[in-house]
């Protein structure tokens, strides 16, 4: 099963879940709600790649990441660079959000579901990781721009 697969099987699952928290406590309390269950879910799969890592957490592992995020096709990423402690590329199209508006998921929640994930995962694989990434295709852009850095001190 790809990544994509498995997001798609999430999303239905997790829309379930918003559309019953929101009839039941309301639609800001709902959002919270997946925020926290994705938010812990990323945090966990990043400390599970970290784990991984031959020779512990490192930008240079940190970026095979790239490759199973793309599988199946599922994001087409152009611009990559790696420049010292920098690791960056932008993703032109992302068929997680495609998926999420076929599943016709609002755009609140198709964000949460994909976009909260990424600034998750990193804060999990490494305290010394950071991710930059000022706008989304799910917010309406027309790219996504990833900027990773390992910060040494």
């Amino acid at each position: 099963m790809t990544l994509l697969e498995r997001r798609r099987i999430e999303a239905a699952l997790l829309a379930e879940t918003y559309a019953v928290l929101t009839d039941r406590l309301g639609r800001e309390a709902a959002l919270a709600a997946i925020e926290a269950i994705v938010e812990k879910a990323a945090r966990q799969a990043g400390r599970a790649f970290a784990a991984a890592a031959p020779n512990g957490p490192s930008l240079d592992h940190f970026a095979s990441v790239a490759e199973t995020w793309q599988a199946g096709g599922a994001l087409t990423i152009e611009n990559v660079a790696r420049r010292g402690d920098t690791f960056s590329f932008d993703v032109t199209r992302c068929r997680y959000a495609e998926a999420y508006r076929e599943m016709g998921l609002p755009e609140e929640l198709a964000s949460r579901i994909s976009c909260l994930r990424d600034g998750a995962f990193v804060a999990g694989y490494s305290d010394k990781l950071r991710l930059t990434r000022p706008e989304t295709i799910t917010s309406g852009a027309r790219r996504c721009p990833f900027t990773f850095t390992w910060e040494n001190a």
